[in-house]
């Protein structure tokens, strides 16, 4: 190759940038003999892009229906040699030239993102302008990451949030005891990085098996279509996946799983053509017929995890744990409001000024993908391209804080007596909050 070009940005070594920073770089281009160019320019350009199939109508009139969506998000374009002023072609010499550039990114650029039906992609090309022939052109991508300070947010994302489910079997005329199930996190924003530390308990009175519960991260990603007509369309991926311990029939059971948030997109796009959510997603599967228990709690990524200014110094004595049967359940009922992490304090937790810096790491189980299409003619070379998401370290420290723990109402008890005993079935006697009480007779506790 006669011509070789390389693009190189110079205030980013991995090409990842937060919208609103200016990008910086130059281009480098090696000629081995002399060549004459009508103009080379380098143009900065990102966009977001759908596109999807559907068959529509039957028969004769079936048809495939194709929906897209096209949206600018930046055009920038510099000349890096241009024509004499005579309109004469420019003839540069044989070795390297090196040009350098600048861009400000604007603060409102959405996050690079590439998906099944579309992507949301950030580019650099350069197009050499050849008189009498093919233009010829080299293009690399890079990350644009808008950011999402988890501390800007609703305060309700530092509260601990809670779910509830309470579910009886049915097996023909016979209906079972009910099933109880809670589950329990601190909080509900997170960033790439940090575990989510759940804790899940279950009370089981009925006499069916639970196998396991399934504990899912799942990224639910919307496309949405404007052409021919509006259309969303979605698919949702389970990014982390944990399967716990079942119990056996007339069991209580508490235990405590850490899901680690991989490197993945941050919650977006609200007003754009893309946007990606999360929640927890925890099935307990259950033993024959019946519909298994499902609770979902939606959760906020991040790029900026939740920060407590309070001093490392102070120390909160926390509540003695609570056992299993101590936990309690209230369906229906309002209970007292869930601890606020407002005063929290912990030792051996790291002030907000050493929070790790995070770095830019690929994006899960992503492939890297080709970035040119049929406008670049003449290629004369790409590299492969991967969306970068930040991505923290918190291996050695406990960020932020766990709220303190509270007692619960206790469950609901495990027979028909508070003692956990059953009353003798052939004795007159009667359920009580001391267990079973003589209504006549004498054989109770006997």
């Amino acid at each position: 190759m006669k011509v070789h070009c390389d693009i190189r940005f110079t205030n980013s070594t991995q090409g990842a940038y937060l919208s609103g920073q200016q990008l910086t770089g130059h281009v480098q281009i090696k000629l081995t003999e002399p060549k004459k160019f009508n103009e080379i320019t380098l143009r900065i350009v990102g966009y977001s892009n759908v596109q999807w199939s559907q068959k529509r109508g039957q028969g004769r009139r079936r048809r495939t229906v194709y929906y897209t969506a096209k949206r600018d998000h930046l055009s920038s374009m510099k000349v890096l040699v241009g024509s004499q002023a005579n309109g004469h072609t420019t003839e540069l010499p044989a070795g390297e030239h090196i040009y350098e550039f600048a861009c400000e990114l604007p603060a409102h650029l959405p996050t690079s993102f590439e998906g099944s039906y579309g992507h949301c992609r950030y580019t650099a090309q350069v197009v050499m302008d050849r008189p009498w022939k093919f233009n010829l052109t080299y293009k690399v991508g890079f990350t644009v990451v808008q950011p999402r300070d988890l501390n800007l947010h609703a305060p309700s994302i530092r509260l601990p949030t809670r779910m509830e489910d309470a579910r009886a079997f049915c097996c023909g005329f016979w209906r079972t005891k009910p099933l109880y199930v809670r589950v329990t996190v601190p909080f509900t924003g997170y960033v790439p990085g940090q575990a989510i530390p759940l804790t899940i308990v279950l009370n089981n009175q009925s006499a069916r098996l639970i196998e396991g519960v399934n504990m899912k991260l799942l990224q639910e990603i919307t496309y949405h279509a404007e052409y021919p007509s509006s259309r969303t369309r979605r698919e949702v991926h389970t990014i982390v996946k944990h399967i716990g311990d079942g119990v056996a029939g007339e069991a209580q059971k508490q235990y405590e799983q850490r899901l680690v948030v991989p490197t993945v997109i941050p919650t977006c796009g609200e007003t754009n053509l893309i946007s990606v959510a999360y929640r927890l997603h925890i099935t307990v599967h259950v033993q024959g017929c019946g519909s298994d228990p499902v609770l979902e709690i939606p959760l906020t990524i991040g790029t900026i995890p939740l920060m407590f200014q309070e001093p490392v110094a102070t120390t909160v004595t926390l509540p003695a744990e609570t056992s299993v049967a101590e936990a309690g359940f209230n369906f229906g009922n309002a209970s007292g409001p869930l601890p606020s992490t407002s005063g929290l304090v912990r030792e051996q937790t790291l002030p907000p000024e050493y929070l790790p810096p995070p770095t830019y790491e690929e994006a899960m189980n992503a492939a890297a993908v080709v970035i040119t299409d049929d406008t670049d003619t003449n290629a004369i070379g790409t590299k492969p391209y991967v969306p970068l998401y930040p991505s923290y370290n918190f291996n050695d420290i406990q960020w932020p804080p766990l709220p303190p723990t509270t007692s619960q109402p206790p469950l609901p008890p495990k027979h028909g007596c508070g003692s956990g005993q059953s009353c003798p079935t052939d004795c007159k006697c009667a359920c009580a909050s001391g267990g079973c009480k003589e209504k006549s007779g004498g054989c109770c506790g006997k």
